[in-house]
């Protein structure tokens, strides 16, 4: 007989039971715009804002094996994390200021806690038990974060030791690449003494970093700070600055799309009064759509016009499943699914021709587009949904709405030829704005009416219930917004809908560190020596 306690059967046992998680992309929108920038900009992830981490790691990796008679993987991942640790403690306690360094907060808290005149650095960092230490992934952030990244730039490789077990290790000089890892990890050496070498490996060694060497050391491992005026700086630039996949060889493969991106950034701010702004690189990349046949890095600038493209349209449906949800929270019961769609596709019908002159629900959807104003335009209308507690669910969609229909008037003579272009270039996924569009296309003679029910049902409904169930797969962690039961829907939690992040602020992090732009976010002189380049 089972038993209940709690509203739960405890006996006999099925099953586990579901748990909610917040989740991101809810209706898995958003892989087109990371695929995308992805491509625009390798080698670079939101995750690695740090430029002289890149140096430091190749000198790391490279340190190791000369002070090392042998290596293994557990060997080496201490040696990576007592050494992350090392750093994080030297800039909480003389450059706190600097963010995005790896385990900073708990070298903050070591820092306020200590009792004694030393760090335990092996207390803090190596990997035993459930102990609480700095980072959690076995290799620290360098395998969870930057190395991806600095494999794209060929500056790492995974090798096999003579044991079997894998190691990191550095890339040497290949003609095909302007700067390998071993290169940059002889630059940095070159920042340093005999004496800081051996003090920074005896603390590794020894697990401990003593308190009165940390002016010392923070002179030379500054993650901030690199001279100008040194091998190390310039090879960064040049890291930045080469093809794509600097291990390419096939000609016809060949990109610089990272490269062009910072130097259509640095143009853009140069004409914009020395201020750089990222937003308003791709609002002009996407003002220009395709017309870029006579400007120079011309496919680079039409990737961020599709990245800009398909952001759009993700926040767009993504301010409609919000309005959704607001509603049947609103309502607060379970709801007849067919009525609930019917009744909001009312109101919001009521408040798109509220907005438009001459319309009805009773136009096709081509004649209503027709008579949509100009003055409603992408940015202004993405910059009016506003998803607040306080928000009118029907004003929201019809804001999600009126920037579909923009997006489809403003780009449809564009996206067949766009998406050729994204096929190429394996930046096109699942879900992607283009598909979208031909969705509005292809409903071009229905009536408005039934369009908006239809895409609120099919694009947004079913969608969402489609890529919770695929999420969960097998698990039993849930990301659903709302349950379907017997052709009822019930309410769960809201989702407002939510930009990417481009890589841009990483990349303005990076220039930053090059001293190519100031803490003002203005150029700075040095910019003209990438701009050269």
């Amino acid at each position: 007989m089972a038993v209940l306690q709690k509203s739960k059967s405890i006996y006999p046992f099925w099953g586990e039971s579901i748990s909610l998680i917040t989740g991101l992309d809810p209706l898995s929108l958003q892989t087109t715009s990371e695929a995308t920038y992805a491509t625009m900009l390798p080698g670079i992830s939101n995750l690695t804002n740090r430029l002289r981490y890149f140096g430091f790691y190749c000198w790391l990796l490279d340190f190791y094996f000369q002070r090392e008679d042998k290596g293994n993987a557990s060997e080496q991942y201490n040696f990576i994390r007592r050494a992350e640790l090392m750093i994080a403690i030297l800039m909480q306690s003389e450059r706190k200021e600097v963010l995005q360094i790896t385990g900073s907060s708990f070298a903050s808290t070591m820092i306020g806690s200590r009792s004694e005149d030393f760090f335990d650095l092996a207390k803090g960092a190596d990997k035993e038990g459930d102990k609480a230490v700095y980072w959690k992934y076995p290799s620290g952030a360098f395998g969870q974060y930057y190395f991806g990244a600095m494999r794209a730039l060929a500056l790492v490789a995974v090798a096999i030791n003579s044991e079997g077990k894998e190691i990191y290790k550095v890339s040497l000089p290949h003609p095909r690449q302007k700067v390998s890892g071993k290169q940059l990890a002889d630059a940095f050496d070159q920042t340093l003494t005999p004496v800081v070498r051996d003090l920074f490996y005896h603390n590794i060694k020894k697990g401990r970093l003593q308190e009165l060497d940390i002016p010392v050391l923070i002179q030379y491992f500054a993650i901030d700070k690199i001279d100008s005026n040194s091998p190390e700086w310039l090879l960064y630039v040049s890291m930045l600055m080469d093809k794509d996949d600097p291990s390419q060889e096939l000609e016809d493969r060949i990109t610089f799309h990272r490269r062009n991106t910072i130097l259509e950034l640095l143009m853009t701010a140069k004409s914009n009064g020395n201020k750089l702004d990222w937003h308003l690189f791709i609002l002009q990349a996407y003002e220009k759509k395709l017309v870029h046949s006579e400007i120079q890095n011309s496919a680079t600038l039409v990737g961020w016009y599709a990245y800009k493209f398909n952001e759009y349209y993700q926040y767009a449906c993504g301010a409609i499943f919000w309005a959704v949800l607001q509603q049947l929270y609103l309502n607060q019961n379970d709801e007849y699914l067919p009525e609930f769609v019917t009744d909001l596709t009312k109101s919001v019908i009521e408040e798109l021709v509220k907005s438009v002159e001459n319309t009805n629900p009773g136009n096709t959807l081509k004649e209503f587009l027709s008579f949509i104003p100009e003055k409603l335009q992408e940015e202004d209308l993405y910059n009016n949904i506003e998803t607040k507690g306080y928000s009118n669910p029907e004003e929201v969609a019809k804001n999600g709405f009126f920037l579909l229909f923009r997006l489809y008037l403003e780009n449809r003579d564009s996206i067949h030829a766009l998406k050729e272009f994204m096929n190429r270039r394996e930046m096109i996924r699942e879900g992607n704005m283009i598909d979208g569009l031909f969705y509005l296309e292809a409903a071009e003679s229905e009536t408005l009416e039934n369009f908006v029910y239809q895409f609120i049902l099919r694009k947004i409904i079913n969608r969402h219930q489609m890529v919770a169930l695929r999420k969960m797969g097998n698990g039993s962690q849930a990301t659903h917004k709302f349950i379907l039961e017997d052709q009822f829907i019930r309410f769960i939690d809201t989702f407002p809908p939510r930009a990417t992040s481009p890589r841009m602020v990483a990349l303005g992090n990076l220039l930053s560190d090059l001293q190519v732009i100031g803490s003002d976010g203005m150029l700075t002189p040095k910019h003209e020596i990438i701009l050269s380049q």
